[in-house]
């Protein structure tokens, strides 16, 4: 589905009736079996709360998270599904929460279209049913080989070259069972490495560009704030590394990937150093 913009109840309750093709409240109502005048409350507004009971009615029909309906996310997919759901054991989520398992790596394969054939093949090739199909045609090739031999030596067909031709070519068609659907897995799966290769190589070129880009305006900013203070030398000391570390920590704030709870930190180490920073001028 994918992300959609912010909303309130209200407003998520509309836009979910009409795109599920439910054009009035009266006939939703209905479906789900609540009191059409409490449902048209709670959608026109009149209502601003809704029961549990009526939410999770909705959310089971619609297939979205409560918490979409509430307009507290705005990505209407389910991410909460139990392991079971997923067809996860319990020891394979264990290696992901865990980290034994690199989370982005089985992300990425999870969504790659070559990866997701592949593992169609594999549950093929895991039932048997390549096997028993190799099985059954290399039966029907041992067959044809010896109704050949078999007339052969009873004169009824001469046994000439082109003949014994076709005996090598009925020997050569036989296959080791699941051999060739081995190989077919394995340059699916190959391929699939390849194109996540090149994703990620791509992102991470992509990142470099912009770290060196938010590095230079990050340096720019704390220059310009730095020099919005002329007279910073003659300050007192403890003006000046006042001065100096709001440069700084505006300069960083550029970065809007640091969290409130990493700033913290940052701006304590900040502190630190700018306070020796200081003294080291000082001594000088």
């Amino acid at each position: 589905m994918g992300e959609y913009l912010p909303g309130n109840l209200q407003e998520r309750l509309r836009e979910l009736r009409e795109a599920n093709g439910y054009k009035s409240r009266e006939k939703l109502a209905e479906v789900i079996g609540v009191n059409k005048t409490t449902y048209s409350r709670i959608e026109n507004g009149s209502t601003k709360t809704i029961s549990s009971d009526i939410l999770l009615k909705l959310a089971e029909l619609y297939k979205v998270p409560t918490d979409y309906i509430l307009g507290r996310i705005d990505t209407p997919e389910n991410t909460g599904y139990d392991i079971k759901e997923l067809g996860l054991s319990v020891d394979a989520a264990k290696n992901l929460y865990s980290g034994k398992v690199d989370p982005r790596v089985v992300n990425e394969l999870l969504i790659n279209d070559k990866f997701a054939m592949a593992t169609k093949m594999m549950s093929t090739y895991f039932s048997g049913a390549v096997a028993g199909l190799i099985t059954t045609q290399n039966k029907l090739l041992d067959f044809s080989y010896d109704i050949l031999n078999e007339l052969t030596q009873t004169g009824k067909i001469p046994n000439d070259k082109e003949i014994q031709q076709s005996k090598k070519k009925l020997k050569a068609a036989k296959l080791p069972s699941g051999h060739v659907e081995l190989d077919r897995i394995q340059r699916q799966l190959m391929a699939s490495i390849r194109e996540i290769k090149k994703k990620v190589v791509d992102e991470v070129a992509e990142y470099e560009n912009n770290h060196d880009l938010l590095e230079y305006e990050i340096i720019e900013k704390v220059k310009k704030e730095a020099l919005a203070n002329p007279d910073i030398k003659n300050l007192p000391e403890n003006e000046k590394i006042i001065v100096i570390k709001n440069a700084v920590i505006k300069g960083i704030r550029i970065n809007k990937n640091i969290s409130d709870e990493k700033m913290e930190e940052i701006e304590l180490l900040i502190d630190q150093t700018v306070s020796l920073l200081v003294q080291l001028w000082k001594e000088k």
